[in-house]
């Protein structure tokens, strides 16, 4: 409540000006309503429609430029069949139809509201799915139309044109399995009236950590055995050392022979996994807020920013009793004498023990991240223009525990106190935390971008589109590591600053050549070519270029071809370049050339002698719509070809097989008996990369049920005063008020296959990606590694994903399912060669909206606006088997190292909060509309003859 209360404090004086604006503007008469609209607004005044879809210029309003057409277009119904409560969260369940094989980043799509550029995520992942009218997912050629590069999908968003909301929610996730919980609360205020947008969000979330001890895992000692207890090593002339478990006896100091040498040869190691988190403790909290506004008829200008706050804890289990300023390990170990008064061995004997002190072996990030972006566009004539700029501050901050000095603790077991028994409880005074290991970072990030999108000339089969954009950077990151040093005893520090400007130009051109409505070779069909190019300056790695071209080609309507080729050259980001230094101890790492699981300490961070790539990219697609554009099933299928071929590509370190040793020795520290001591996981560059992939697929929507009578189909007549208008319905739970008039009545939308009132919604999709080939040379001359044959970095050669969604009356079940196929990892030999089995993974998502039931909104009016969502990740709990040819699963690879969490379940209660009554469009032509309810009896007619 408190932070819905924030955010309504926050918009109120926004929000008022336009509120009195209204209240001064001459009143406008009365609509009448039919007793059927006036019982609807009276049950839920909240709820709304689908606005009618206008058509401009032959396209639905907010259509993207130029001539290629969506591959997938979703109506407000299917969009509900999702059950998503943001567009963050739509987009994460349409990752199968969003995903791309030519993107360098994280392939996140380029966004769009309207049909034009938006001044960043900030902008729009808040944003409700009642507010949205139309949801298309474009191929990435459309990316060069605003300016950006030809390797990232394009979402538009098309909003409707008015609606309010105040959207409250509530989630509490819980594993199954247990001692993992998650918190999280979120109150979003948005607001759309016209060119006119309010956007406010405040959201806060917590997770419990997770520990090696709430799972079963398994740690055996790669070294020496420690325990809280205790481990002694008595030495052998004859042999290696015996280990025997400290007795109970002995903390008391009473501990005879006997006690110590009953269990000799039966260590005990119970704690090894005390106070390990497989999960951290985090606790975020974060504020956004956007703001749009018309400059002009055709211009309008958006502000947005941004807060973040992240603190993550990680628990890396329990010091060992060491000598911290001595340098080789053996040093480090206590000795208990052999005429130390509480030992009964008769020689000298290795102490191998934990101190119960887990805070001084603590990791703690806390970092924090501020943004603020604008963005203006407008037309000048017959061209668009368009301008972004946003700043972008982020810091970090990491301390890692480096455990204790024992060295007093070791001084007086040495010198025989009579005072201290080295197996009982360990005074206070004689132990004292390491200085913890800190590294810090600081970036600031400006940019800006100037895009010039317009029709350079008429060509006989249509316009020759073109794109200019000319954008500037600069980029600056600090980072400082510091660490105690044994060997110096004092504090190593490592300051690395980076700095970084650019700029850059880019052009594309899109040349129409054949046109059905032109009659330009009509035969042909459409046919269209593209070129771009773009050139970038960087302070650090001089000038980068970028070519490429493409067709599109539909040759008869439901069908369409795609080719694209793209050369690029890339720079490594800053982060992979200068990150602080971090080193983590004691990590669970399987070493491929002695075949076992050890523990060794991990080297993180940036890598300043990366190398700028070279890119090739070739694709071919096709996109089919075989039905009827009014038949009730509407089905779209799509296929790609991908092919990319990589020089000197950045990668993270892979695990350390054979391959991989052999090319970066320099990575990789063992000591004279092999065994694995340190990594060095900084990013690396390969000589080349060579991948093929096929991804095919098909999305099939179709509503059913029988339609509620009394109600037009779509395309009908509506107005003031009239019956409910067509369109998408369902009983959304969206606050404010929608366009009336008649259905939708252009070509290209999704609507005409949409639900009538009182039908529901049925969708599926299927995805199946198969990597024809994944190949990398990691140096020159070395042998090529076929990562689809065992090579290091061996991954799934297919992967299937499945969705199916249904809502209808207010209930809506979405389903999604994966499979990824087993693969083999190459080990020194073909014994130590390890199997990753086949996996699939179910998700489940069940909501209940009864403002779409009438019925319960009349009985329970406090239920209008609400959703109860109920999620299950992981639904059957499986996680991948991986073990070798004697089907032993490596202690590093064990099911709850690969899924900790595995299965869990959120409850989530969302509430949308609207006006007191229904909102009256300017000049009161048309009601507001709610959710049907059942009509009134009323006098059957036969119709006109």
């Amino acid at each position: 409540m408190t932070l819905s209360l924030l955010v309504l404090a926050i918009t109120a004086a926004l929000d008022g000006a336009p509120e009195v604006a209204s209240a001064r503007a001459a009143p406008t008469p009365p609509v009448k309503q039919t007793p059927q609209q006036a019982a609807r607004a009276d049950v839920d005044p909240y709820a709304v429609e689908v606005d009618a879809v206008e058509v401009v210029a032959g396209k639905p309003r907010g259509s993207v430029e130029g001539d290629i057409k969506p591959e997938l277009t979703l109506n407000p119904a299917q969009i509900r069949a999702y059950g998503a409560g943001s567009i963050a969260e739509l987009m994460a369940f349409l990752e199968p139809q969003l995903r791309t094989s030519q993107s360098r980043g994280d392939g996140q799509p380029v966004m769009l509201i309207n049909g034009r550029r938006t001044s960043g995520m900030q902008e729009i992942r808040d944003i409700p799915p009642e507010a949205i009218e139309r949801f298309e997912i474009l191929p990435e050629e459309v990316s060069l139309t605003y300016g950006y590069r030809a390797d990232q999908r394009v979402v538009n968003i098309v909003l409707r044109r008015r609606f309010r909301a105040l959207t409250n929610e509530a989630g509490l996730k819980v594993a199954t399995a247990g001692d993992r919980t998650s918190a999280d609360l979120q109150s979003t205020f948005f607001r759309v009236q016209g060119d006119q947008r309010w956007l406010f969000n405040g959201k806060i979330s917590h997770d419990t950590p997770l520990f090696e001890t709430d799972r079963d895992i398994v740690r055996t000692p790669s070294g020496q055995p420690y325990d809280l207890t205790g481990n002694v090593a008595q030495s052998q002339a004859s042999g290696p050392d015996v280990l025997m478990p400290v007795p109970a006896s002995a903390v008391s100091g009473s501990a005879s022979l006997a006690d110590f040498t009953s269990n000799a040869g039966h260590p005990v190691t119970d704690d090894l996994t005390a106070w390990r988190s497989l999960a951290p403790k985090n606790t975020s909290a974060s504020l956004t807020g956007a703001l749009t506004r018309p400059l002009g008829k055709s211009s309008m200008a958006t502000i947005s920013g941004g807060f973040e706050d992240t603190s993550t804890l990680s628990y890396m289990g329990l010091p060992t009793l060491r000598d911290a300023g001595k340098i080789l390990p053996q040093d480090q170990i206590p000795v208990v004498p052999a005429d130390n008064p509480f030992s009964p061995l008769g020689q000298d004997v290795a102490l191998y023990r934990y101190a119960d002190d887990y805070v001084s072996m603590l990791r703690k990030v806390d970092s924090q991240k501020a943004t603020v972006s604008a963005a203006a566009n407008g037309r000048i004539k017959e061209w668009r223009w368009s301008t972004t700029g946003s700043y972008v501050y982020s810091t970090s901050e990491t301390s890692t525990g480096r455990g204790l000095d024992a060295a007093a603790f070791m001084a007086g077991v040495a010198a025989n106190d009579p005072t201290l028994n080295p197996f009982g409880n360990i005074p206070s005074n004689l132990i004292a935390r390491v200085s913890p290991d800190t590294a810090h970072s600081t970036s600031n990030t400006a940019n800006a971008e100037v895009v010039l999108v317009g029709n350079l000339l008429q060509a006989p089969a249509g316009n020759v589109s073109t794109t200019f954009k000319a954008g500037a950077d600069t980029q600056t990151q600090d980072s400082r590591s510091a660490r105690f040093d044994a060997q110096t005893q004092g504090v190593l520090v490592a300051d690395r600053d980076i700095s970084r400007t650019s700029g850059n130009l880019q052009a594309s051109i899109n040349v129409p050549l054949t046109s059905r409505s032109k009659d330009v070779l009509p035969f042909l069909g459409d046919l269209s070519v593209n070129f771009n190019g773009e050139y970038e300056q960087l302070s650090d790695f001089g000038g980068l270029s970028t070519l490429g071209g493409g067709a599109n080609w539909t040759p008869v309507d439901p069908v369409t071809f795609q080719v694209s080729y793209i050369s690029e050259e890339g720079a490594p980001s800053a982060s992979q370049l200068n990150d602080p230094i971090l080193t983590t101890a004691n990590v669970s790492i399987f070493d491929f050339r002695t075949n076992r699981t050890v523990l060794a300490t991990r080297i993180e961070g940036g890598a300043p002698d990366l190398l700028s790539d070279s890119r090739q990219v070739l694709k071919l697609g096709v996109n089919l719509k075989p039905l009827p554009k009014d038949a009730k099933t509407n089905l779209q299928i799509s296929a790609n070809y991908t092919a990319t071929k990589i020089d000197d590509s950045t990668n993270s370190f892979p695990a350390i097989t054979p391959d991989i040793e052999a090319a970066f020795p320099d990575r990789i520290l063992r000591d004279a008996g092999g065994r694995l001591i340190s990594i060095d996981s900084r990013p690396v560059n390969y000589a080349r990369t060579d991948k093929e992939e096929v991804r095919w697929g098909f999305n099939l929507s179709r509503p059913f049920g029988q339609p509620r009578a009394g109600f037009p189909g779509f395309g009908g007549p509506g107005g003031p005063g009239g019956g409910p208008p067509p369109g998408d319905r369902g009983g959304g739970p969206g606050p404010g008020g929608g366009d009336g008039g008649g259905g939708f009545r252009g070509g290209g939308g999704g609507f005409r296959n949409g639900p009538r009132p009182g039908q529901g919604m049925f969708q599926v999709s299927l995805y199946h990606t198969w990597k024809l080939k994944d190949e990398i040379e990691i140096r020159d001359g070395l042998p090529i590694i076929d990562r689809l044959n065992g090579g290091s970095g061996a991954g799934p050669e297919h992967e299937v994903q499945l969705q199916v969604g249904m809502f209808k009356s207010g209930m809506g079940l979405f389903l999604n399912g994966s499979w990824r196929s087993g693969y083999r990892l190459n080990g020194a030999s073909a014994d130590k060669d390890l199997f990753f089995g086949d996996q699939s993974t179910f998700s489940l998502n069940l909501f209940a909206d009864p403002s779409s039931r009438p019925d319960l909104v009349r009985a329970h009016p406090w239920l209008r606006g609400t959703r109860v969502q109920l999620q299950a990740q992981n639904l059957f709990d499986t996680r991948q088997d991986v073990h070798d040819r004697l089907g032993v699963t490596p202690q590093a690879y064990q099911p709850d190292y690969r899924d900790p969490i595995g299965r869990t379940v959120r409850i989530s209660f969302r509430k949308l909060i609207g006006p007191a009554r229904p909102v009256q469009p300017p000049g009161g032509q048309r009601p507001a509309r709610v959710p049907p309810l059942p009509p009134a009896p009323v006098q059957q007619q036969s119709p006109a003859r």
